[in-house]
């Protein structure tokens, strides 16, 4: 059994206790959460074949079966669970690029890629694509409007543990703030990442 499953069995026990209204509870959630599901992964579905219609894609033969099912399933299930609209948009760019060009040896980049792209927020996303159109900017010099620098600097080195960016030492600061700054640049992996999942 799936972690996920044990958990909803906690869930729907968990709302069946509750007196008087638990069991109408549960019936709803539980409906309510799968129609929401269902919806988002058809919808997905739908959009990825609109979109392909007229693209050539590979022959599933020139896949490597082993290697594309387990992408397709762990990708199906990310859509399901995935609220925010403009990550469903990437998971189908992922999902296009996947058909388009064959998985065949390549098994480990594309499930770190599918990792990432389930761990990454918009801010990371937009800060990494800032790094990569200004190459050697010093985090020190990145802000946003409204955003606390603590999670600019927090996103930046998500992004770096993502492998993603790539920091050098920039200068060294000496005084009552001491700091050292680094320069940024978009790894080669990141690049890849980039064309994979985020054109």
């Amino acid at each position: 059994m799936k972690n996920r499953d044990k958990l909803e069995l906690i869930i729907n026990a968990g709302l069946q206790a509750i007196p008087g209204v638990g069991g109408p509870l549960s019936t709803l959630y539980f409906g309510y959460k799968d129609e929401q599901r269902f919806e988002r992964i058809e919808t997905t579905l739908r959009e990825v074949a609109e979109e392909l219609r007229n693209v050539k894609i590979p022959s599933i033969d020139e896949h490597n079966k082993d290697e594309l099912i387990p992408l397709i399933d762990e990708l199906t299930d990310k859509i399901e669970n995935e609220h925010l609209e403009y990550k469903r948009k990437l998971y189908k760019e992922y999902f296009k690029n996947i058909l388009k060009t064959p998985t065949n040896g390549n098994y480990e980049e594309r499930k770190l890629f599918l990792e990432v792209l389930a761990q990454i927020t918009p801010l990371q996303i937009e800060l990494f694509q800032f790094i990569l159109n200004t190459p050697n900017v010093v985090d020190i010099q990145i802000s946003k409007t409204g955003v606390d620098n603590s999670l600019i600097r927090s996103s930046i080195l998500q992004l770096e543990n993502y492998g993603l960016i790539i920091s050098t030492l920039h200068s060294i600061s000496l005084g009552g703030n001491s700091s050292m700054p680094m320069k940024l640049n978009c790894s080669e992996f990141g690049k890849r990442f980039n064309c994979f999942c985020l054109k």
